[in-house]
């Protein structure tokens, strides 16, 4: 029961973001919302199992990213790693340099820090969203 609720929320997110809800989107959303760490688009098409092939898996996250729906998360790794943004609360990563292990932090900041930017820009209209990720070595590697 809970999976076709999970199914009729993502189809309800996508068709209020003017995207049309397939299958595939709608398992990719699943995925993304049950990983505890950002994918790569290879590690995304792997675990889907074929339901999409990369390429098709490349557009899906465009148009999911354009929609602010997933989020591009940057760990230096000369290739983008994605995760869910919708309905997750904000958070960072810690990564490190030495075996890439990843951790989600919270760090407390102010508020709407995008707003901020804002006030310190002259050339953008519009800033909505942002990203802080911190690099070093773990326990392990340190």
């Amino acid at each position: 029961m809970a999976s076709t609720t999970n199914e009729d929320r993502f189809a309800s997110l996508l068709r209020e973001a003017g995207l049309r809800a397939t299958p595939g989107r709608i398992s990719l959303l699943k995925l993304l919302e049950k990983e505890p760490k950002p994918l790569t688009v290879y590690q995304i098409e792997k675990k889907l199992g074929g339901i999409m092939n990369q390429v098709t898996v490349y557009r899906s996250l465009d148009a999911l990213y354009r929609k602010q729906i997933v989020k591009r998360v940057n760990l230096e790794h000369d290739h983008a790693h994605f995760e869910l943004a919708a309905g997750r609360e904000h958070h960072h990563h810690a990564v490190c340099r030495g075996c890439g292990y990843i951790e989600n932090i919270e760090i407390p900041h102010a508020p709407k820090p995008e707003k901020e930017a804002m006030k310190q820009t002259r050339a953008f209209s519009v800033l909505d969203t942002y990203s802080l990720e911190f690099f070093g070595l773990c326990k392990k590697c340190g």
